[in-house]
């Protein structure tokens, strides 16, 4: 005899998230990446917060290296996508300043960004 199906939940029994837009998404990344502490004492020219969101746009953009990112940051529907859906003011830092920015920055914290999205139920 085949198993029987679990019921199913009342429409006030499912707790569905109110954010599945890739702007909403990538806004509750940046809420935890403010929480990340900055490791530079000196005056920066790059907050860490829009350093890490351009991390993030390297890899959901699909940039096959941080060279390439580099190079095509200021096009004009980069630089837009930066600004609007990533929330970075300004310019991204380039390449280099990026390894240097984030290099001291422990990856289980920039992880729980994705995972605070990842695993809410």
């Amino acid at each position: 005899m085949p198993k029987a199906l679990p019921p199913i939940p009342s429409y006030d029994d499912i707790q569905a998230s109110s954010c599945l837009s890739v702007k909403c998404l990538l806004e509750a990344v940046r809420k935890t990446f403010t929480k990340i502490p900055e490791h530079r004492t000196a005056s920066v020219e790059y907050s860490l917060v829009d350093t890490l969101m351009s991390g993030a746009a390297v890899f959901s953009l699909k940039f096959p290296s941080l060279l390439k990112f580099d190079e095509n940051r200021e096009e004009a529907h980069i630089k837009h996508n930066l600004q609007t859906l990533y929330g970075v003011s300004g310019q991204a830092p380039c390449d280099t300043q990026m390894r240097t920015i984030l290099d001291p920055v422990e990856p289980a914290q920039v992880a729980k960004g994705f995972d605070d999205i990842t695993q809410k139920s």
